[in-house]
């Protein structure tokens, strides 16, 4: 069964206009994929910062998507193309995996494959698709991996965007997100939620922080994607902190892993091709 769904929170009346209809024209243009690719899409779902919760008026719409061809695709010797790409002039960047790759991607635990799964806004699931990859997840989930993963990005953006006074705010929260991340990794040893607000509440403790990242969102929300700020010398003492804390962690932190069988993933591709 699919599902169509709209995760719009309390917004002025024009914004959810503007959203109710980008969502319209997403559902086109994944329906238009279908046609002009003769393939299902399993998962559509939002991902990067309209996911996070600090996008601005100019930010893309960053759509994810899972597809399956008819099973006359998978009997062949040679592997065919397996991502669909496509910007539209509406500013919906639209990448999409197939199955089997999708699948590989989720046994290697796939942080951003994890992420599209538990993305706050969803375009269109078929929901025992979805369930049966959630339901999946503590099985495959590598928290070693993971945590390299984020500690990479809060890394990266600290090298190329992060040495002078002023810069892109949404190059300091991409920093902090990975970081908060690696603490939610660490302490919890699962993926982190998505949705920033939700990072922060579970791993920030300090309300005079909080109250700071807050008002950080709000004024990204509010500013053009490339104007240069400058951010309180308390949070980036805070971040820059938590960042050498796990940059020096990341070398010591193994917990137990077990080995999962592929079987169940197996089952999934043999009922999503069948259909």
């Amino acid at each position: 069964m699919f599902t169509r769904m709209d995760s719009l929170p309390d917004q002025p009346l024009q914004t959810m206009n503007e959203n109710n209809n980008m969502n319209t024209a997403i559902l086109s243009h994944l329906e238009q994929v279908e046609r002009e690719n003769d393939v299902r899409v399993l998962l559509a779902v939002e991902s990067g910062s309209r996911a996070w919760g600090f996008h601005s008026a100019e930010s893309d719409w960053d759509v994810r998507f899972v597809y399956v061809h008819r099973l006359d695709w998978y009997l062949k010797v040679n592997e065919g193309r397996d991502v669909i790409e496509h910007m539209y002039d509406d500013d919906v960047d639209l990448v999409g995996w197939e199955l089997r790759k999708t699948l590989r991607l989720f046994q290697k635990s796939n942080p951003a494959l994890m992420e599209w799964l538990h993305s706050p806004i969803v375009y269109r699931a078929d929901e025992g698709f979805l369930s049966r990859l959630r339901g999946l997840e503590p099985a495959y989930f590598n928290p070693i991996k993971t945590m390299y993963h984020y500690a990479s990005i809060y890394i990266k953006h600290d090298k190329r965007y992060l040495q002078n006074a002023a810069y892109p705010l949404k190059r300091f929260l991409y920093y902090l997100r990975g970081i908060l991340a690696c603490r939610w990794v660490e302490e919890r040893q699962s993926m982190p939620p998505v949705p920033f607000s939700e990072l922060v509440d579970g791993t920030v403790a300090d309300a005079s922080i909080r109250r700071k990242i807050d008002e950080l969102v709000a004024l990204k929300r509010q500013s053009k994607e490339n104007d240069l700020k400058e951010v309180d010398p308390e949070l980036v003492e805070y971040a820059r902190h938590w960042a050498d804390h796990y940059t020096e962690r990341i070398g010591t932190f193994r917990p137990e892993l077990e080995k999962a069988s592929s079987e169940a993933l197996d089952a999934i591709l043999f009922d999503m091709v069948r259909g």
